[in-house]
């Protein structure tokens, strides 16, 4: 098996874990006043890393895998974080995951194709839209909607989302509570619980992945990845200017995804493209 195939098969088994807590992420962005304070805030620990990785010259070899390991970690940390700060409602569930998404469009170059994602990012008013009782009396219509399907998609999950969140969603209710705070959270609960009820529809477009990737997927991701590895080895021999040049490559890595993850949330599902849609279904 090649070097890109081993890390693409890593990427697979590894995709439940591969950036930790979606919840400490988005707690701890919100302590930023900005998207940059936070990205460049981020960037610093993994320069830190990056170098000490590479501080003992001939040991880097052993080292390696887990700066790999970290390194998908922090990609995922910092898009969480970033959709955060845009006021995004983070999606990571068994079912759903923003962050897939977002690894399809690096992988990508970063170009944004809504043909690649299975749905569009949700800003968090609209998930707060879909708990009362005007949101509810228009997803029924909305589920039905003619629209492209990555739309159509996003429709079915936020709703499923709304249900899950009033169901104990614990993750969910976790990103709600640092987004707005504990009051805040409970209120929209209690409001959910009194007006999201289970929806069906005929139209099924969500997809049974859950939080994996596609082999497809997985080696786009391998070969972005896979360059750095020789880079690492050569840079691990030559001490201290390795350590420099390892933690370069890391922060270098780190600023393209989080490209990817503001190209991602800044064309997010928003209230007023809910309340658009939802008027023109009741018009036709």
């Amino acid at each position: 098996m090649g070097l890109e195939d081993t890390i693409a098969e890593a990427i697979v088994m590894a995709m439940d874990e591969l950036a930790g807590n979606p919840q400490l992420a988005v707690a701890s962005a919100m302590e930023c006043e900005s998207v940059t304070q936070w990205i460049n805030q981020e960037t610093t620990k993994l320069a830190i890393v990056g170098g000490a990785e590479m501080v003992v010259p001939g040991l880097h070899a052993f080292t390696i895998p887990t700066g790999i390991s970290y390194l998908l970690h922090k990609m995922g940390y910092v898009s969480w974080g970033i959709g955060a700060l845009k006021g995004c409602y983070v999606i990571e569930t068994k079912a759903y995951s923003d962050l897939r998404n977002i690894l399809a469009l690096w992988a990508n170059d970063t170009h944004f194709d809504a043909s690649l994602i299975e749905h569009l990012s949700v800003a968090l008013e609209c998930l707060q839209w879909t708990m009362t009782a005007e949101g509810q009396s228009a997803m029924p219509k909305l589920l039905e909607s003619s629209t492209d399907e990555t739309t159509l998609r996003s429709f079915h999950i936020l709703q499923k989302l709304a249900e899950n969140f009033v169901a104990g969603d614990e993750r969910g209710y976790k990103v709600v509570e640092a987004m707005v705070g504990t009051e805040a959270a409970d209120a929209l609960l209690e409001q959910g619980k009194g007006n999201v009820r289970h929806l069906h529809s005929e139209v099924i477009l969500t997809r049974p992945l859950g939080r994996k990737v596609s082999w497809r997927l997985a080696s786009k991701l391998a070969s972005r990845l896979g360059t750095r590895i020789p880079a690492k080895m050569i840079v691990g021999l030559v001490p201290v200017a390795g350590a420099i040049a390892n933690a370069f490559l890391n922060v270098r890595t780190v600023q393209s995804i989080t490209v990817a993850a503001e190209k991602y949330y800044d064309r997010r599902l928003r209230l007023e493209h809910l309340q658009a849609a939802a008027d023109q279904v009741s018009d036709s």
